[in-house]
């Protein structure tokens, strides 16, 4: 039951989130920043995959941690995101930013499956840290 509880409450904050950055095209960040953000998610899936919850943890936004303690993230990533708990590499697509939040597609690949998140990232004084993971869907375009 907690478990569901949490999984809700996880969807809820990422919809949120990505809604509120899919509002306004975000500009390509300049090479600095996208080289800082990647920087960052590969260093939360290198921490996933070597069982470092903790360390992974750490590369979560404090507007996150703040709502989900240690324990309960790693139910949530484990159950919902099987991909990045066990990758095995990332590509990832053209990073925006507006200098508070970015966003990124990554292509997760793990041993099994593959799978695009859409992760969004805040601006913090100690760098960019990830503040939402939404399993990706391709917006429809209206072509046949």
């Amino acid at each position: 039951m907690l478990r569901r509880t949490l999984l809700r409450i996880w969807l809820v904050l990422a919809l949120l989130v990505s809604a509120a950055a899919g509002e306004a095209p975000l500009p390509a960040s300049k090479p600095a920043v996208k080289g800082a953000i990647v920087a960052v998610i590969e260093a939360q899936l290198t921490a996933f995959r070597a069982g470092d919850v903790a360390k992974a943890y750490g590369y979560a936004a404090a507007e996150l941690r703040a709502q989900k303690p240690q324990p309960a993230f790693a139910v949530i990533v484990e159950a919902s995101y099987p991909e990045i708990w066990r990758s095995e590499r990332a590509e990832f697509g053209i990073v925006r930013d507006d200098g508070r939040r970015a966003t990124v597609t990554v292509q997760v690949f793990g041993k099994e499956s593959a799978a695009a998140y859409d992760y969004t990232l805040a601006k913090e004084t100690d760098g960019w840290r990830i503040i939402g993971v939404l399993r990706h869907t391709p917006r429809k375009t209206g072509k046949a």
